[in-house]
């Protein structure tokens, strides 16, 4: 695989989808190991960093921090995994959120300790280099829904808390408001239904909950072309060009075709958000981790339900923010155009342009974690983006908007 040295900026998803382990002839699922004790209701603390869930757990007596991701399997770094010297399972083929392939190895982690509860024999992805991830954000890991599968899981964005426990009922759920929830069938990823809605028109999407992706909602390119396709009147097409603006543990996708919708409604169980503006996405629509402020959401694996409790009562939301002309992401550990959404900039600004300045964020002063960290809000209709073109070396001011 041809190694890059670009990353994602505004949106650091890490989600791994793969058909199976493998492990000589036989497939090897990664829905394997238990936990003690069998009865439990736990509640951990997690500190959020750009949208990311981080916890502490122990490993080998010592306590390290994981990203908690319900959109991958269990990862671990190659530090870790050369500290520790798990058994090797065996090697498989995994596909990041960006939709690039690479080879990983394949380990069973004796012991992962939450609080008093201990998870053995789990089964986990060995990562290769990921500055931007382990580095960045301090971790040794991702907890993944793997882990999870045999447990009822609960996000209070509100108390910054993930409860565990093995029985619904010790969470006051309502079955009223209980919804299906699908499980990916080699390592239990969670996939919930919503509705996309404009006036009497509707359509169903499945979509995966994923708590490692620090975004809204992402449209699978199937999903939009589907939608088109069928003539289905719940979207709009405000943009489309060619770039990139995602990628995962592998690197950033190639420049392909991407569009910009508007929604007027999207409706999760009694949830319903409104005038939305999403991109599309070629691997697998999903929902990320900006979803928990909206509500307490709960994930029961065991039962295959789903809840979503609006805060404060507020069962409809106006999420119009929209998004900006252009999309950065990271070369060479610098922040640069990605994608230009808006075509009458297209004289201005090339992809590849470096970005100095957006607004009151000075990225030529941060280094390459800061700027992965860097939540690039301004919370303003128009911003002043200050430029290094790619072919010139000219510095360049130029007044973006949102879309």
């Amino acid at each position: 695989m041809k190694k890059t040295a670009k990353y994602i900026l505004v949106s650091l998803a890490f989600l791994l989808f793969h058909t199976t382990f493998l492990y000589g002839q036989n497939s090897l699922s990664a829905n394997q190991g238990y936990v003690e004790p069998q009865k439990y209701l736990t509640m951990i603390p997690y500190k959020q960093v750009k949208g990311k869930l981080i916890v502490e757990v122990i490993i080998n007596n010592k306590i390290r921090k994981f990203i908690l991701d319900t959109g991958a399997s269990t990862v671990i770094s190659e530090n870790l995994y050369k500290e520790i010297n798990p058994k090797l399972l065996g090697r498989v083929e995994v596909i990041d959120q960006s939709g690039l392939k690479d080879t990983l190895n394949v380990v069973s982690l004796s012991e992962t300790k939450i609080n008093e509860l201990a998870f053995k024999d789990i089964p986990a992805l060995v990562s290769k280099e990921a500055k931007m991830l382990f580095e960045c954000f301090d971790v040794d890991g991702l907890i993944g829904s793997n882990l999870l599968r045999n447990s009822v899981v609960q996000f209070d964005s509100k108390n910054k808390t993930i409860t565990l426990s093995d029985n619904s009922k010790s969470l006051n759920l309502k079955k009223k408001d209980a919804n299906e929830m699908e499980l990916s069938p080699n390592q239990s990823n969670p996939f919930i239904w919503i509705k996309l809605k404009k006036g009497k028109s509707f359509a169903n999407e499945k979509i995966l909950f994923d708590t490692g992706d620090d975004g809204l909602y992402l449209m699978s390119i199937n999903a939009y072309k589907h939608i088109i396709g069928k003539k289905l009147d719940v979207i709009e097409t405000i943009a489309e060009n060619e770039g990139a603006f995602s990628a995962g543990l592998h690197g950033t996708a190639e420049k392909l075709t991407n569009y910009a919708v508007s929604i007027p409604t999207v409706e999760v169980d009694g949830l319903k958000l409104n005038n939305m503006t999403v991109k599309t996405s070629y691997t697998t629509s999903r929902f990320g981790s900006e979803i928990l402020k909206y509500g307490k959401v709960t994930l029961d694996y065991k039962n295959k339900k789903f809840y979503i409790e609006p805060y404060d009562g507020s069962s409809e939301i106006n999420v119009a923010e929209g998004i900006w002309a252009i999309d950065p992401i990271i070369e060479n550990e610098k922040a640069v155009i990605g994608i230009v959404w808006d075509k009458t900039l297209e004289n201005k600004v090339n992809v590849g342009d470096e970005i100095l300045k957006f607004d009151n964020i000075d990225y030529q002063n941060m280094d390459f974690c800061e700027i992965v960290k860097s939540n690039n809000k301004v919370n303003k209709k128009t911003a002043l983006l200050v430029l290094k073109d790619i072919k010139t070396g000219e510095i360049k001011s130029i007044e973006i908007k949102k879309l």
